[in-house]
Formats: C-alpha cells, sequence, structure tokens
C-alpha cells in the first residue's frame, strides 16, 4: 500500500547579483499588485496563478502573498564543477528589457538531509517568499511511500485543550499525556495581547513587531515534538494510528466565550495534519475517526448515562467507571477504528485488528479480559478490514 506525502523544502537565494536582485524584487512587487486586482506585467504563467489567488483567497490590501511558480516553470539543478554554489534554481520572471517573459539561474542554498528530493518528478508548484531582508523558495515535493499492511496494536489519539493529544494502546489502555506545553504558550501569548490592548499606542505596536510569528513558530515546533513521541510510541509495538477527527467543532459547537476560547483556538488541524504526514513517512498508516459522542459514552459499557462533574473525569452510572475523561475518549475512539459500536458492551460485537497471533484484548464490564477483534476475523488486518472504518 502506497500514500502520497508532500514535503516542503525550503532553499535560500544567495550571491544574486544587482541585475538578478531588481528582476526578482520587480516579479514579487508585480506579483502583489496582480493579487490585489491592479495591472501588472508578469511572467504569463505566474499571471495566471496571481488571478487563481485572487479568486481563491480574496487577500486583503495590506497583505503579502508568496510569489506562486508553476512546476512546469521551474527546474533546480545539481552541478559540482561551480564554484559560486553546487546548486542552481531557474527562476522564471518577465523582461521589462525584453518585453516579454524570461528566466534567471540563481544559486541557492539547499539542506543536505532533503537533496534527495529535489528530482523534477516530485517537485509541484512552490513558492518565491521574501522574509526578513532573504529571499527563499519553498518548493514543495511530492512523492510515493510504502505503507505497512499490517499492524499488532491500535494507538489512539484523543485531542483536547488541556492536553493536545492524549494516546492510548487499545490493548491494554496504556495511556500517555502530550503537550501540555502548547496550552501554556497559547495562555502566554494571550496575556501579552491582552497587556498589549491596554498599553499606549506606540509601546503596544512595539511590542507586536517584536513578537512577530514567534508564537505560531512556538507552537508548530511542539506540535512536531508531539507528533514525533505519538509516532515512536506507535513502532515499538507495531501500532495503526488512529485520532479523532475534530472536522466542525468550530461550528458545532458553543459553549460559551471561556470554553470557545479554549478549544476552537487550539491547533486541532495542523496537529492532524503533522501527525498524519509523520507517520506516512514512517510508514505507518494515520486514520482520522470521527470522534462525535466518544467522550460522553463509557467505553467498558457503552452507556451515556455519565457525567463530568469534575472536567478531568468521566463517572458512568451504569457500570460505575471512575476515568480519566481524555484516556476513555481515546479507547473509544480506537473501538471505533477497528469497527465497534461503542455503545454495545464488549461482548456483543467484534472487529478486525491483527494478526492471528496477536488478540487485541480489553476488560470487559465485570473485570473479565475480551477480545476486541473476534477469533473468527483476526486472519485479516485493519487495512484489509478497511471498509469498516
Amino acid at each position: 500500500m502506497h500514500r502520497e506525502v508532500t514535503t516542503t523544502v525550503r532553499v535560500k537565494l544567495h550571491s544574486l547579483t544587482e541585475r538578478k536582485a531588481r528582476l526578482i524584487e520587480r516579479e514579487y512587487t508585480a506579483f502583489q499588485d496582480a493579487v490585489h486586482g491592479d495591472e501588472a506585467n508578469l511572467y504569463s504563467a505566474t499571471k495566471q496563478q496571481a488571478g487563481k489567488v485572487r479568486s481563491n483567497k480574496n487577500p486583503r490590501e495590506d497583505t503579502e502573498q508568496p510569489v506562486v511558480l508553476r512546476n512546469d516553470c521551474i527546474t533546480i539543478e545539481h552541478d559540482e564543477d561551480t564554484v559560486l554554489s553546487s546548486w542552481w534554481f531557474k527562476l522564471p520572471i518577465y523582461n521589462p528589457d525584453r518585453d516579454r517573459g524570461d528566466s534567471i539561474w540563481v544559486p541557492v542554498h539547499v539542506p543536505e538531509k532533503d537533496t534527495h528530493l529535489l528530482t523534477d518528478e516530485y517537485i509541484r508548484d512552490s513558492e518565491l517568499v521574501y522574509r526578513d531582508g532573504e529571499w527563499y523558495v519553498h518548493l514543495v515535493c511530492k512523492r510515493s511511500v510504502a505503507i505497512a499492511d499490517e499492524y499488532d496494536d491500535v494507538l489512539a489519539v484523543d485531542m483536547g485543550a488541556k492536553w493536545i493529544a492524549v494516546s492510548a494502546f487499545l490493548s491494554d489502555r496504556d495511556t500517555q499525556f502530550h503537550g501540555a506545553e502548547v496550552r501554556r504558550v497559547r495562555e502566554h501569548y494571550k496575556q501579552l495581547r491582552k497587556s498589549i490592548g491596554k498599553a499606549k499606542v506606540r509601546s503596544g505596536a512595539q511590542v507586536i513587531e517584536r513578537l512577530g510569528n514567534k508564537e505560531s513558530q512556538t507552537v508548530e515546533h511542539e506540535l512536531h515534538q508531539v507528533a514525533n513521541e505519538l509516532i515512536a510510541r506507535a513502532r515499538e509495538r507495531n501500532a495503526v494510528i488512529v485520532f479523532g477527527d475534530m472536522t466542525g467543532l468550530r461550528f458545532d459547537n458553543d459553549e460559551g466565550r471561556y470554553v470557545n476560547d479554549k478549544t476552537h483556538k487550539m491547533p486541532y488541524a495542523k496537529m492532524a495534519n503533522i501527525l498524519t504526514y509523520k507517520s506516512h513517512l514512517d510508514g505507518r498508516e494515520c486514520i482520522p475517526v470521527s470522534e462525535y459522542d466518544t467522550s460522553v459514552t463509557c467505553w467498558r459499557c457503552g452507556s451515556q448515562n455519565t457525567s463530568r462533574e469534575v472536567q478531568g473525569r468521566v463517572e458512568c452510572h451504569e457500570c460505575g467507571l471512575d476515568d480519566n475523561g481524555d484516556k476513555n475518549g481515546a479507547t473509544n475512539i480506537g473501538k471505533r477504528a477497528v469497527g465497534k459500536d461503542i455503545q454495545s458492551p464488549l461482548s456483543t460485537v467484534g472487529a478486525v485488528v491483527a494478526q492471528p497471533e496477536t488478540q487485541v484484548v480489553l476488560e470487559g464490564t465485570n473485570g473479565e479480559m475480551e477480545p476486541a477483534n473476534s477469533p473468527e476475523d483476526v486472519g485479516l488486518t485493519l487495512c484489509e478490514g478497511s471498509p469498516r472504518l
């Protein structure tokens, strides 16, 4: 089985001549004019991309957009014989002297770890970006990677406001909590923004300029760390990763200003994207599962006669379960991923999980141990049974 994986490689332009720097700056400025509806002379393919950006994003006048470079108009080549640089990038530009589209070759720095990705068959539409006085090209590389077909366990991930991710193995409910730092960072910058609102205009503007995009960079770094932790856990037991799909959370839930502020601003989509991308790079499947009712359903007996008087705990009034709420939700996500009806007791349903020699077992309502996959079905794998997910 294979999956398409997209990687962005950031290459830095360097040692530009005055003429090339001037042509690049002119193309960048003209692209900004075009995406805001003004007439501009651009390389024809780039002008088409500017029209798409304008129609799809309708960017504000005070924003700058990266120049979209169509993949059939760009090339990157390696040449060890040149003194200035071993990597060169062909950049399409409009040449005002010739009054037509043209291209220039510019020297670039390429991260050593990404050199194997830079072949024409992998490169897709990319972007020219100007940041902190430097020019970069974000090369988008798309390739197919092999994904394992068989797994011995399920690692279920529940995303939340307190912990960005809580992971639990379906076989024994071994649980870990990840990403407390994400919440701390978000709260820190929230308080900074409040203080800026109370400050004088000039000092507030200075703070905003100094902060820049530090919050988003710090949060993204933490999300990558969490994803690495989850994949390392899954690798230990050869587990498939499943996570609660939070799509529609912002539209389907209105719990008041305070709760909305906590939940709606957490980077669930970015976490899901990073986790899926890194899982596929590791050769591991990563599957979104509907999270509907997983937090209010007792994982042990399937009853929804539960309460959460304390936010971190869930109590079941049918079977007496008293459990961590996120751990309960993660277990239900794992059960749903392997085909279980989370509102039915374990003994009434079967599911496909692993190879014949590996049984995924859960504790039943009365403390007995019950297989999550029925003996008749364990010859199949999770991937072979994927229509049931």
